[in-house]
């Protein structure tokens, strides 16, 4: 009976606190918020060879012509189609943390400021050695003229 007690005390709180914790063989999907209309593929690279990575310190496309001159590395003939009348695209690059990264893309709009805040926020089971990253490029509503865009990481 004493073996019992001793065995319950010992799993329950084992079991109570696992269940805080996401179950790493489940990965949930990514996920967006606020004016995100849609995520391009996870492909999309906004890369040059002279200048490096073009997304590190966030980018915002207004124009077919700079869509197509920026993915022009990496897909220009598999690009899909942007109504740039009515839409802005919005990226800022990450590395990976974590082991079976999932991402929250969420971009509000302060009026009051005149700001546009993209934060992305990256979710794992376990910290991992820095991986592969992501370009997290969002096509959102076309953005006021005048407003500024501040890129959040998390």
């Amino acid at each position: 009976m004493k073996k019992s007690a001793k065995l319950l005390a010992i799993c329950l709180p084992v079991l109570f606190t696992s269940c805080e914790k996401p179950l790493c063989n489940e990965k949930p999907n990514d996920e967006t918020a606020g004016i995100v209309v849609r995520v391009l593929p996870e492909n999309y690279l906004a890369y040059r060879q002279e200048v490096g990575d073009l997304a590190r310190d966030g980018i915002h496309l207004t124009t077919e012509e700079q869509y197509r001159q920026v993915f022009d590395h990496c897909c220009a003939g598999k690009l899909e189609s942007v109504d740039f009348s009515k839409y802005d695209v919005l990226g800022a690059s990450t590395i990976n943390q974590g082991v079976g990264s999932t991402y929250m893309r969420d971009v509000q709009v302060d009026s009051l400021s005149k700001k546009i805040k993209y934060t992305i926020t990256e979710r794992y089971c376990r910290k991992s050695s820095p991986v592969d990253g992501k370009g997290n490029f969002v096509v959102v509503p076309k953005l006021p003229i005048g407003y500024s865009v501040e890129y959040v990481r998390k």
